[in-house]
Formats: C-alpha cells, structure tokens, sequence
C-alpha cells in the first residue's frame, strides 16, 4: 500500500502537514491515469474536470513507481459528496477538538472546505 502524506490548505492559503488521512482516496495511486494523478480528471470515476467544477482534495506524497512522487488529486462534485461527506462526519463525530472548538481542528476545517465547495 502507498504511504501518503496530506497538505492541508486553509481558506487563507496557509498549509500545514498533517499525518493522518483527510479524505477517502483511491487505495493504489499507482493504478490512476496520469491525468487522474495530475488532478486533471477526478481520482474517482475519472471524469475530465473544468477549472469551476474541480474539488481541489490537496496535494498528497505517494510511492509511485518506485520513488516519492506529489500528486494533486481533484474530484468532481457528485464523487465529493459521495466519498468526503462520510469522512467529514466520522472525522467530527470522533474528535474531541471538533466538538469543543471546530474553528480550532484543521482536520475538521478541512473537510468543510471541501464540503463547501462540492455543495455549490
């Protein structure tokens, strides 16, 4: 299995490292098309995405191909729905810092960014 490491953008551009999965991604990076691990097209049902319709889901790290490579996976916005909303109320359902402070969790702020964006 690939090791991926997740970049967390906040709204006002700053990122941060996080260790733990943010969103469900496609278990074997190196099974996506090129234009998947790109973010041209969505990492799920891989259709071809425009610059209005594309779910940014944040830069990761992978082993592929046999060395670490970034890739920029991006969503359409029913595949975001369908995959991101489950992760965003397990994710504030489990964490002790969502429920005293949700501003205070960039895990949690995270995944209501992206939430924002595929509810538009």
């Amino acid at each position: 299995m690939a090791e991926t490491t997740n970049h967390i953008t906040s709204a006002r551009g700053a990122t941060a490292l996080a260790a733990a999965p943010l969103a469900p991604l496609p278990p074997n990076p190196e099974a996506l098309t090129e234009p998947q691990i790109r973010g041209r097209d969505c990492v799920w049902c891989a259709v071809t995405l425009g610059a209005g319709s594309a779910i940014d889901l944040g830069e990761r790290s992978a082993f592929l191909h046999g060395t670490v490579a970034r890739w920029f996976p991006r969503s359409c916005r029913p595949c975001a729905l369908q995959h991101v909303y489950p992760a965003q109320l397990d994710h504030t359902q489990n964490c002790e810092q969502c429920t005293d402070d949700p501003t205070a969790c960039a895990h949690g702020t995270w995944l209501r960014l992206v939430m924002r964006q595929a509810r538009r």
